[in-house]
């Protein structure tokens, strides 16, 4: 879709791309999210719905969805990963993982609604810090 802000993102060099998986391709939220490890998984074309997605899209996806986690579980000890998708904003499915870890200062509803809108969670995260997570998942996924 033309004016897509997935697809238009999906057609050039993204700093937050971390890798593709099928149907798929994975990518970190932006530092301003101030969340490492929050990551949105979008199918490749333009679909707007779940009843929209091929057989093997709907295949795929608790699979890479369970692989996701397990490698946030691992790489920075989340205690929990919140997976849901919201589509009012744009209008391409994309699925959010947003992890919480051990210490966090919000968890639950707040973390989402703060991870998932403009503000952020307010936790001091830098660029270098989201790039060495990417950098991580990639050498586990051997990219």
């Amino acid at each position: 879709m033309i004016n897509c802000k997935i697809c238009m993102k999906e057609q050039s060099s993204d700093p937050y791309f971390v890798m593709e998986k099928g149907h798929y391709v994975i990518y970190h939220a932006p530092v301003e999210k101030q969340l490492v490890g929050y990551l949105y998984v979008e199918p490749k074309r333009h679909v707007e719905s779940w009843h929209k997605l091929t057989s093997d899209e709907k295949r795929e996806l608790p699979e890479i969805i369970s692989q996701l986690e397990n490698m946030l579980y691992q790489e920075i000890q989340a205690e929990r990963v919140y997976t849901l998708t919201v589509g009012e904003v744009v209008r391409h499915l994309h699925i959010h993982l947003i992890p919480r870890c051990a210490g966090a200062a919000i968890d639950g509803l707040e973390l989402i609604q703060r991870a998932a809108g403009p503000m952020g969670t307010g936790q001091p995260v830098s660029k270098a810090d989201i790039r060495q997570f990417i950098e991580r998942i990639q050498a586990h996924n051997g990219k």
